[in-house]
């Protein structure tokens, strides 16, 4: 039988994508928490690695559960790289807390600051 512990599923690029599969997690009844968030204000003096970078924790019981849903989510990550020869999506910088935002969002996903720009021709808010 495996421990309720905590354990690790995914290490992210940054905490967007961290953020992102905890809630397609989320959706499935999956609790999930990200880990390693903070430290991506120090990327600049920090080397990166799987330890520096943001991570998706569930607890032990939902692992296997949480596992196919990960897997899926870098299969299709992966098959949109190959995909599109575009540059990366354009973000914002929150003037309040510093986190990257995708363009067509108009709040901060992290604080819910408005972006300093968003006008009536904006991308969709977030709740």
């Amino acid at each position: 039988m495996q421990s309720e512990g905590m354990q690790h599923i995914y290490t992210a690029r940054d905490a967007l994508d961290a953020n992102f599969l905890k809630g397609v997690l989320e959706q499935e009844g999956i609790d999930s928490v990200v880990q390693g968030e903070p430290l991506q204000e120090t990327w600049g003096s920090l080397p990166l690695t799987a330890e520096s970078l943001p991570s998706v924790w569930v607890s032990a019981r939902d692992v296997p559960k949480a596992l196919p849903i990960v897997e899926d989510y870098k299969r299709r990550d992966q098959a949109d790289a190959a995909v599109d020869d575009l540059p990366p999506r354009p973000t914002w910088t929150c003037p309040n807390c510093s986190e990257k935002v995708e363009e067509q969002f108009t709040q901060c996903w992290h604080c819910g600051h408005s972006r300093p720009d968003a006008g009536p021709a904006g991308g969709t808010a977030l709740a």
